[in-house]
């Protein structure tokens, strides 16, 4: 993978049904890919443990790489090179459409999901009507939850960004749109809010420097998708290591902490219908985006 960080992880261990799996039918490491959507070392502190726990339910090898956007994703999976992928809604639904992705878990706090409003702590102003004329900052272009959504619920209430705002920014991910405005870059900005949460639990963000000023009416968001010609065992083995997970269990809690959810649970198609909508309207399928 030419524009892939790769980090090899390969065990072999007991299958979920107790019996082991051969690693030469598993046709090789299963190829898994995120969101670029915050920096490289944060995604890998976040989803080595939890490549780390699947590695130890199954019986299979795996390859976690970190594309070097959103577009570049979509791309390998597109090309074959990616059998399990991180997505967002947009993504998944462009990926489902263009190369045949299929849902297969996603976490709970994904089925109302919200995208948060930033401001520096100092400003006062309540509602988005009141920053016409400001700077403001989405997140990338192809992110769910840092643009296709908070534009939907914009233009709902009239709001149309290239008109309202006096500039428009476009982040290379949540962790840099919080950025942007606690340093006054921009006056307002839009993010992910379970991102947000865990960058000022881990001190990453200054609470004394911004403050969420409001959040979007929720939707679904966020999916790991496989692969449609992956093998159909090792689809559910996968489904049932993911859903093994229990926050009740310290090791497990702490996984579970780290992606932001107390679970995950089967995921399908039709959970993603109202991301379809916004990206239907706003014209961000593949075949008419860019990156």
């Amino acid at each position: 993978m030419k524009h892939l960080l790769l980090l090899a992880l390969s065990v072999t261990l007991l299958g979920c049904d107790g019996e082991r799996l051969d690693p030469i039918a598993a046709a090789g490491p299963i190829r898994i890919a995120v969101l670029p959507d915050q920096a490289r070392d944060i995604l890998l502190s976040q989803y080595s443990p939890l490549l780390d726990y699947l590695a130890n339910e199954t019986s299979l090898e795996f390859e976690l790489a970190i594309p070097r956007d959103y577009a570049d994703l979509l791309d390998q999976f597109d090309a074959g090179r990616v059998d399990l992928a991180w997505f967002g809604g947009l993504t998944f639904t462009q990926a489902e459409r263009q190369s045949q992705a299929e849902p297969l878990v996603f976490r709970d706090v994904d089925l109302q999901f919200t995208s948060c409003y930033l401001t520096q702590f100092s400003d006062t102003r309540t509602m988005i009507s009141q920053f016409e004329g400001e700077d403001f900052s989405f997140g990338p272009r192809l992110s769910t939850s840092g643009h296709l959504m908070p534009r939907f619920f914009m233009e709902k209430e009239g709001v149309y960004p290239e008109q309202f705002f006096a500039s428009l920014r476009y982040s290379a991910g949540h962790d840099q749109t919080a950025k942007s405005i606690s340093v006054g870059t921009v006056a307002l900005g839009v993010a992910n809010c379970v991102i947000v949460q865990t960058l000022l639990e881990n001190g990453l963000l200054g609470s004394d420097t911004i403050r969420i000023m409001e959040t979007t009416p929720p939707y679904s968001d966020y999916v790991w998708a496989v692969s449609e010609s992956l093998d159909e065992h090792i689809k559910i083995t996968l489904l049932d290591a993911f859903l093994a997970l229990d926050a009740s269990f310290p090791e497990h809690r702490e996984i579970l902490r780290l992606q932001g959810a107390n679970a995950y649970l089967p995921a399908a198609s039709e959970n993603f219908a109202m991301v379809r909508l916004a990206a239907d309207r706003a014209g961000l399928f593949v075949e008419d985006s860019e990156n």
